[in-house]
């Protein structure tokens, strides 16, 4: 097998003897922790998924980390899309699947500013991280229409920021 080359940029020697360094250091701790059962519950679940060759296991704790993190990635990087467009909506909340993001918005009646803001926010999550498999799907309502935010969504305020409530 042919070693692959980074197409973005190669790693330097030095980066990859302080990478490993830093990988086998943090194996030790965690076996040590394993051996004197003081690991934290989810790095026991990794370890003994893969010590047991579990690998539908392992795959689940791979995927619920890195939807974790695409996730986290891609409300913050819509939130601040948004932001930059220096509007407010009246409502905003968000609920999470697998997959996707749901977002709820209330806007004013007739508000195309933020109505525009809030469309706009949505492409430009999606359109940067189309390639990971999460997306983002909003639902804009008028503050005439009466509608709650549905029970399953968490709001978050707006104080200068954002800024989460449940």
């Amino acid at each position: 097998m042919q070693p692959t080359k980074n197409t973005k940029q190669d790693v330097s020697d030095e980066t990859i003897k302080n990478w490993f360094d830093r990988l086998i250091s943090q194996i030790s701790v965690d076996k040590i922790m394993m051996e004197t059962d003081t690991a934290p519950s989810d790095v026991k679940n990794f370890y003994n998924s893969a010590m047991l060759e579990d690998y539908s296991a392992l795959s689940k704790t791979i995927r619920d980390t890195s939807t974790k993190y695409f996730v986290g990635t891609l409300v913050q990087y819509y939130i601040n899309a948004f932001a930059g467009y220096k509007v407010k909506p009246q409502k905003l909340a968000f609920d999470f699947s697998d997959a996707k993001i749901l977002v709820w918005a209330e806007i004013l009646d007739d508000d195309e500013k933020t109505e525009e803001a809030l469309i706009l926010s949505e492409a430009k999550a999606n359109a940067k991280y189309s390639d990971t498999g999460f997306y983002i799907t909003s639902t804009i309502v008028e503050q005439s229409d009466n509608l709650d935010i549905p029970s399953h969504y968490h709001e978050v305020k707006f104080h200068g920021g954002l800024s989460g409530t449940h």
